[in-house]
Parts: C-alpha cells; sequence; structure tokens
C-alpha cells in the first residue's frame, strides 16, 4: 500500500482548494505518495467543479484521456460532479472506480481501498454534514497561507445554482473548533487566514454570528492577517461593515456577488434583494469600511433583454467595481432556472460578456 502513487487534480473555487488538502493529508497518513505526473500514477483523483457545464466537459474529457493510459490507473471522482451525477457517473464514463461527494472525503481511503484490493466500484453515501475529524489532517500546500472552512452547504436556493445540491443544506460549524483550528495552524507559521463558505457571512453557531466570529479570530495571537469568502448580499450589513472597519487584522476587501442589475432577473433568480438595496450595501461599505470590493455578474441569464443587460452594464460603470467575475450562463439540469427556456442565443451571450470584460478591465486599470 505504502508504493501507490497518487495524483489529485483540482477544478473549481477555493472550498475545493481545501477539500484537496483534506483529502491530500487523508491519503499521506496512509502511507500513499503523491505525484504530479499521471503517467506514474496507480491512481488518479479528480476534485471537481459542476456550477458550469464547462467545467464538466474537462473533466469528462480528462477522465477518457486517463482511461487510456497503458497501465490504467485507479480513478475516483470527487467533489461536486461525483455528488451531482452519482450512480449515472459510471455511465457517463466508463472508466471511473469510485465516486464520492464533497460531503464524504472523509470515506476515500476506505473507497480507494476497495478499488485497489477488490476491484470493484464504489459509490459513496451522502451524509448531511461532514464529520469534524476530517479538517484537522495536519497538511497545508501553503505554509504561510491556509483556508479555513467555517461552513458547508447553502440554503439560498438561487434558481441558477447547484450548490444546494450537491453540498446540500447550510451547516456552520462549531466556532469553539474554527478557533482551535487557526490556533493550531498559527502555531505551526501559518501567518494568513481566509475564512470559508458558500455563504460565510450567514454563519451562526450557539449564538455566534459571523462579525462576533470575525471579531474572536482577530483576537488570536500570532494571527498577522485573515479574510473571508464568499459573502451573500443578503447577510451583509452594518454590523459586519462596523466589525470590518474596527478589526486591525482583517483585510479590508468584500467580494460581494450582483449577478445582474435588473431588478427582473434578479427576482428570476431568486437572489433575494432588489438593485436598489444592493446598492445601498454598497454605499454603507464604502462610507463605513472604505475598502475593495468585487463582484460576480451572469450575462445571458433567461430571458435577458438589451434593457436587462444595460442595466446591469449601467451598474459596473457607476460601482467601479475593483474587479469583477464575469460569466455566461449555463443550463444546469436540476435547478429551477433549467425549467426557464434559455433562450439568448449564445452569440448574444458572447456579445454581452465580451462587452462587461473590457468594461471591466478599464475600470480596473483606472482604480490601480
Amino acid at each position: 500500500m505504502k508504493s501507490k502513487r497518487v495524483h489529485l487534480r483540482t477544478f473549481g473555487c477555493q472550498m475545493n482548494v481545501r477539500d484537496s488538502e483534506i483529502i491530500t493529508g487523508l491519503l499521506i497518513s496512509r502511507g500513499y505518495k503523491l505525484t504530479d505526473k499521471p503517467d506514474d500514477a496507480d491512481v488518479i483523483l479528480l476534485n471537481t467543479c459542476c456550477v458550469r457545464q464547462h467545467a464538466e466537459d474537462k473533466v469528462w474529457s480528462e477522465i477518457g484521456r486517463f482511461s487510456k493510459l497503458t497501465h490504467k490507473p485507479i480513478i475516483g471522482l470527487v467533489g461536486c460532479m461525483a455528488e451531482y451525477h452519482k450512480y449515472d457517473a459510471f455511465k457517463i464514463a466508463a472508466g471511473i472506480d469510485f465516486v464520492c461527494g464533497p460531503n464524504d472525503i472523509g470515506t476515500i481511503p476506505f473507497l480507494l481501498a476497495q478499488a485497489l484490493e477488490r476491484d470493484t466500484k464504489g459509490i459513496a453515501v451522502n451524509q448531511r454534514q461532514r464529520d469534524e475529524y476530517v479538517y484537522n489532517t495536519d497538511f497545508q500546500f501553503d505554509k504561510e497561507s491556509c483556508f479555513v472552512n467555517i461552513s458547508e452547504g447553502c440554503n439560498n436556493l438561487c434558481s441558477y445554482c447547484v450548490v444546494p445540491l450537491v453540498r446540500l443544506r447550510e451547516h456552520s460549524r462549531n466556532y469553539e473548533d474554527i478557533l482551535k483550528e487557526i490556533q493550531q495552524l498559527v502555531g505551526k507559521g501559518v501567518k494568513q487566514i481566509t475564512l470559508l463558505g458558500q455563504n460565510v457571512n450567514s454563519y451562526n453557531s450557539e449564538n455566534i454570528n459571523f462579525p462576533r466570529l470575525l471579531i474572536l479570530v482577530n483576537q488570536i495571537e500570532g494571527l498577522k492577517t485573515f479574510s473571508f469568502i464568499t459573502s451573500h448580499p443578503k447577510d451583509a450589513g452594518q454590523e459586519l461593515f462596523i466589525a470590518m472597519s474596527r478589526l486591525d487584522k482583517l483585510k479590508k476587501s468584500l467580494h460581494l456577488p450582483l449577478q445582474s442589475g435588473s431588478d427582473r432577473i434578479l427576482k428570476l433568480m431568486n437572489r433575494g434583494y432588489t438593485l436598489k438595496e444592493y446598492l445601498q450595501k454598497v454605499a454603507d461599505y464604502r462610507k463605513i469600511v472604505g475598502g475593495a470590493i468585487s463582484t460576480d455578474i451572469i450575462v445571458g441569464f433567461p430571458t435577458e433583454s438589451e434593457e436587462d443587460f444595460l442595466d446591469t452594464k449601467e451598474v459596473l460603470e457607476t460601482v467601479k467595481f475593483d474587479s469583477a467575475y464575469i460569466f455566461k450562463y449555463s443550463v444546469r439540469p436540476r435547478t429551477l432556472a433549467a425549467e426557464l427556456n434559455d433562450d439568448v442565443p449564445q452569440e448574444e451571450k458572447e456579445r454581452r460578456h465580451r462587452i462587461l470584460l473590457e468594461l471591466q478591465k478599464v475600470i480596473s486599470k483606472e482604480k490601480k
């Protein structure tokens, strides 16, 4: 078992990067060796994202390529795509040996041993929430800057998003466990922490809400700086902004996804706020904190008209975000938006995407 070499490839967000750290720690503790060369691997694990179709297509392509290696390795589909497709994954890509969703990554050593020893395909049964031990595998990719999960899952049910389907409903970790993990990391020389959650600012555990958690993290001796990502506008308010302004170790930056500048589209997206409410939060943040602000935008959502698009463009021109991640809408089966007619032509999505990218490029350059 000690000679088995594992190639782990990570796709997607910071949550997946942190999950790959956990998986790596679990495997190293059981004698596995890591390799960055797929051709040398006995096992290939793909920790995946399914937020957009393009991300999925890339993974299926990689699995097909790895399945054709001379010495066919054990292939594990891990993460969001594993939970999203479950048993169907074996039909889509016959080379897969086991699948394991995000909440079950603690079972990967068992699934891997089963595949290696019994030559049988396996699937993890999704738990409602993770066991606490998975956060303490004693491995980090970066020895000075680390991610720390404070919550998992999401309750927002945005109509275009698969996160509640693959990471399930929101669960906040106990605040004492979070503080203990950070203290241990600092004791090992970590200088910077990023707090993670699908909706990080809705955190609440034993009457400790997100602003209060930030205050407690700020008090940890030896920690130099910390930040958090990603915030939902409906849970961002003056209590959070006041805390941010007063905490000396907290980086003064906020990622606040807008998604659209049209109230009609925001309602179809089930975002839970209006444009007016969003802009008021931006104004409050800039007045109280005064730090950098970034956002996410989706163009080409079903029924998005030219007027809707221009409303979004106007927000970028007015707010002048420091940076923006701009995406073309991609239909995700089993979401509420999948029931809508994807009626914006691809070439129009491309045009709108290009216009906003160029606009934001100019704004970001001006703000440097």
